[in-house]
């Protein structure tokens, strides 16, 4: 190893292991979670933003003075006033108001290079390619930022960004602890949500598709989101449930599952103030809507595998009748029904003539305005780092207005007027992802730099959002980067495809990947099942992108189409040669001081060896691994 790059080793590994958790604060597996505890995870939440943050793009008193006072608590700075910072729509409004009323300043607007960088990752999973960059940078047109997020919506890799999305909320995935889609059913589901996305479904409409359409899984994908919540070792009763807590979760917000085992009162009064007001009986009467459906399985002659066939009947019921699987037993209160009838858990609405009960329940849903609120508050959540309600699956609502608080009770959201703007926003628009995507990135909110600039920073004003939060690359788009950086790709196989797929971001789940496999997992990709998708950097990180080949071999000048290759072989000027290798690697030209260090570095030694460990030292750096 070159000296240069032994001097990176202990440089990457530091910087990593300082960004990582010293210590992972998980919640509590059962429902005797404390309020102080909860509060503890979304003060964790803003705990890893605040540290992120000043370790990538620390503020300016900070990275200036060098001082170490990174999150000491201090007044907020008077002078200089805040920026001027035009207010591009209701969300500006509700978040510098804020800022303004409660005495703490915002960061300056992001560079145009920061903002390239930035938008296209979040929209793309993407960065943008040395021609984009200087093509952008070079425009002087007033709306080139906005033409550049109309560009951004309108590709393919959206596409694929937001396919990779609602895959991990559904938790899409071949194999599972409890129950196996197979490849092919995985593929269909993958299609069926692309394709989604791509057409611009309403997203009402899209879920309600993948909770009440028939059908066979290999064909129709959106029917498994049935399978996916099988379970296999138990009565029916505890599929239902599984899909009803489900549901709850990942569309509504709220965390139904402790309900399924134990009534609200005596358990979730520290956890859940709305859902301690709730009974066992109202989970099972949510869950029935799950209990009139047929499951047919045959072995699929084309891919050798069993598919599953749903259809809805009117037969099935939810009886309150067992003591085995995964629940406590299901008994019907004395002079009760021993069934359970089918009532909608908010606000109790019952099925209408002529439409099945899954068509029911998925109509109730998507109309009921949780559904938006909890869909704004995740996407929100996937653009700045936190959502205006954490933990994003655990809405109590009973503390969602002001207005209506119990004594001694707290708002839950950080903004809740804009909670609200944002999801009528997003019924008015047609439930269009797109246009509450492009909302947001179009705000000057978004747009802010990384890098705070009205002085030291406070680690207590980081749910006000007063500068734009980095956080680390998804393992996919750390993947997919160093294969457009290096100029290098990849080829991935995947089960039950007719073709390999060339970025990581268009795999259909976390479990494929062929030779990149441990690179992506290591990076915390996670497996759609046990193990959710995490940003924590970790010292396996850092030696990953210090020795696998993954990177070390697409360095290489001798790698054909590198980067390098490329660079060496058009110039020897070294000057040129480091702007070509920020502009591909950091998606930016140089600094001065940079363009200097880095000819100096250059003309040290053999230039192609020394423009390889140039690049690889760029790889290296947080700037490359953070957005």
């Amino acid at each position: 190893m070159p000296h240069s790059k032994q001097f990176l080793v202990l440089a990457a590994v530091v910087a990593l292991t300082f960004g990582a958790r010293a210590q992972e604060s998980e919640p509590a597996a059962d429902c005797t979670l404390s309020l102080k505890q909860m509060h503890f995870t979304e003060r964790d939440v803003w705990r890893d933003l605040s540290r992120n943050a000043e370790l990538v793009a620390p503020s300016r008193m900070q990275s200036d003075a060098n001082s170490g006072a990174r999150r000491r608590t201090v007044t907020p700075p008077k002078s200089p006033d805040a920026p001027v910072i035009p207010a591009r729509n209701y969300i500006d409004i509700e978040i510098f108001a804020k800022m303004r009323t409660d005495g703490v300043i915002w960061t300056t607007l992001s560079s145009d290079e920061e903002f390239l960088r930035r938008v296209t990752l979040d929209l793309t999973g993407e960065i943008p390619d040395s021609a984009t960059v200087n093509t952008f940078l070079t425009d002087t047109a007033s709306d080139k930022r906005d033409k550049t997020i109309e560009r951004l919506l309108a590709s393919e890799a959206f596409n694929d960004r937001w396919t990779m999305w609602f895959g991990d909320l559904v938790q899409n995935v071949t194999n599972a602890t409890n129950t196996t889609e197979y490849a092919p059913g995985r593929n269909a589901y993958a299609a069926f949500i692309r394709a989604s996305i791509a057409a611009d479904k309403p997203y009402d409409k899209m879920v309600r598709e993948t909770l009440a359409n028939p059908g066979r899984t290999f064909f129709n994908g959106e029917t498994n989101y049935w399978v996916r919540q099988t379970q296999n070792n138990g009565p029916v009763q505890d599929t239902y449930d599984n899909l009803s807590a489900s549901t709850g979760e990942k569309f509504l917000g709220l965390p139904l599952q402790c309900l399924s085992c134990h009534n609200g009162f005596g358990h979730l009064e520290q956890v859940n103030s709305g859902l301690a007001k709730r009974a066992r009986v109202d989970f099972w009467k949510n869950a029935a809507f799950f209990a009139q459906v047929t499951i047919s399985r045959k072995l699929d002659p084309a891919t050798d595998s069993p598919e599953t066939t749903l259809v809805d009947n009117t037969t099935g019921v939810y009886r309150l009748n067992t003591t085995s699987g995964n629940k406590t037993p299901r008994t019907a209160a004395p002079g009760a029904p021993a069934v359970a009838d089918p009532a909608f858990f908010l606000g109790g609405d019952l099925p209408q003539a002529g439409e099945t009960r899954r068509q029911a329940y998925a109509r109730m849903l998507t109309a009921h305005p949780q559904f938006a609120r909890n869909t704004v508050n995740r996407l929100w959540s996937e653009l700045f780092g936190m959502g205006i309600v954490e933990p994003l699956d655990s809405f109590d609502l009973a503390r969602q207005d002001p207005a209506t608080l119990a004594a001694g009770a707290t708002v839950q959201p950080t903004h809740p007027q804009l909670l609200t703007l944002l999801s009528n926003d997003f019924v008015a628009k047609g439930y269009s992802l797109r246009a509450l995507l492009r909302t947001m990135v179009q705000s000057s909110a978004y747009q802010l730099s990384s890098r705070y600039t009205a002085g030291t920073w406070n680690e207590s004003w980081t749910p006000y959002y007063a500068r734009h939060y980095p956080h680390r690359l998804m393992a996919e788009e750390l993947l997919d980067a160093v294969f457009r950086a290096t100029g290098v790709g990849g080829s991935i196989t995947v089960a039950q495809l007719p073709a390999p797929v060339t970025k990581a971001m268009a795999l259909p789940d976390t479990i494929e990947g062929g030779s990149f496999r441990g690179f992506l997992n290591g990076f915390g990709r996670g497996d759609r099942d046990e193990n959710g998708r995490t940003n924590d950097s970790s010292i396996v990180q850092a030696l990953s992108l210090l020795n696998d080949r993954v990177v070390t071999d697409r360095i290489k000048a001798t790698a054909n189409g590198s980067t390098v290759q490329k660079l060496v072989r058009a110039t020897t000027d070294p000057s040129t040669i480091a702007e070509g290798l920020y502009l591909a690697t950091l998606s930016r030209y140089p600094t001065t001081a940079e363009r200097a260090a880095a000819v100096t570095f250059l003309k040290a030694g053999d230039l192609t060896k020394q423009t390889e460990d140039l690049q690889f030292a760029l790889l290296n750096k947080l700037e490359f691994l953070f957005n």
